[in-house]
């Protein structure tokens, strides 16, 4: 049967609302223990290998990029200094 009384949808809504929340915070100790730095002991060198690893894996993008970047631009300057050798210009002495 349909609840007829005004304003029924928007209390389900706020309930179900209170609930996800309720959710959230009741699973937010599990959610920190997941984490790969918080169940380590302080100066434990497994921590400093995390941190190690994730600035290798934010580095290597930029790294691969400029190393195309760099065969690029020397590959260019090569081709015009080679273009530039092999038609030297046409000077005329008066």
């Amino acid at each position: 049967m349909k609840d007829l009384r005004p304003g029924a949808a928007v209390m389900k809504l706020t309930t179900a609302v209170k609930a996800i929340v309720a959710m959230i915070l009741a699973a937010s100790p599990r959610i920190a223990s997941a984490c790969a730095m918080c169940g380590l002991a302080p100066g434990d060198h497994a921590g400093h290998a995390y941190n190690t690893s994730v600035l290798f894996m934010l580095a290597s993008p930029y790294v691969s990029f400029a190393a195309i970047g760099g065969i690029t631009w020397f590959v260019y300057r090569r081709s015009i200094r080679n273009h530039r050798d092999s038609n030297p210009p046409n000077i005329v002495k008066r």
